[in-house]
């Protein structure tokens, strides 16, 4: 993520105005480990690596830390549009933007906009930056102020999955590992199991450990 947005140290100013700028056009959608269960889970697949058969998810290259990393696949026609985007004629002829997966399978970096999240690794610390969703977010104009810990607050045990999920790339990126071999080594697992435990499999093969705490 760019140095160059602002840490958020304890308030910030927006509400979401479901224009759906952000779910359309050359947006990258990143997934965790835990995005891919739930996304499975939503659409009732007892496999992640169907979603990318599917051709919902595809991987790509996060040059930043070289690594692949799971994202969404925008539908092209009749313009460039999240999957799960759904939008209706308002009354006041406005489009509204929905999304299906919204709230429980939804996306983390999707919940928590314009909240980034910016992990340490080498420090096991997160800072939290204010990322406008999109160049002319209209939600960042004239907004009600936000109390960050409060606006975290339903998705810490969803932070707490993400950060494992970026300790494993930091285990596994030193691999030289192929798309293909990461899709098949880390994106692809089935959901007989409660996630938790999942992760746990994922950090004692890939890591060494299973602590998810």
């Amino acid at each position: 993520m760019a140095d160059d947005f602002p840490i958020i140290e304890k308030t910030f100013a927006f509400r979401c105005t479901q224009c759906a700028d952000c779910c359309t056009g050359d947006q990258t959608v990143f997934l965790n480990l835990f995005d891919l269960y739930k996304m499975a889970q939503y659409l009732q697949l007892n496999h992640t690596a169907l979603l990318f058969s599917k051709k919902i998810v595809a991987l790509k290259k996060d040059t930043q830390n070289d690594v692949y990393r799971p994202v969404i696949r925008f539908k092209s026609r009749p313009f460039k549009f999240c999957p799960f985007l759904i939008n209706e004629w308002g009354e006041n002829g406005k489009i509204t933007g929905w999304c299906r997966l919204h709230p429980r399978h939804k996306p983390l970096v999707c919940s928590l906009a314009p909240v980034g999240v910016r992990f340490d690794a080498a420090e096991d610390s997160l800072q939290f930056l204010l990322v406008p969703p999109t160049d002319r977010c209209p939600g960042l104009k004239e907004a009600p102020v936000q109390i960050l810990e409060e606006y975290l607050a339903p998705y810490q045990q969803e932070i707490a999955f993400q950060n494992l999920f970026f300790k494993v790339l930091e285990c596994v990126k030193s691999n030289g590992w192929s798309a293909a071999q990461f899709q098949h080594n880390l994106y692809a697992f089935s959901l007989q199991k409660p996630f938790a435990e999942t992760l746990e499999d994922i950090l004692r093969v890939h890591c060494g450990t299973d602590r998810i705490s």
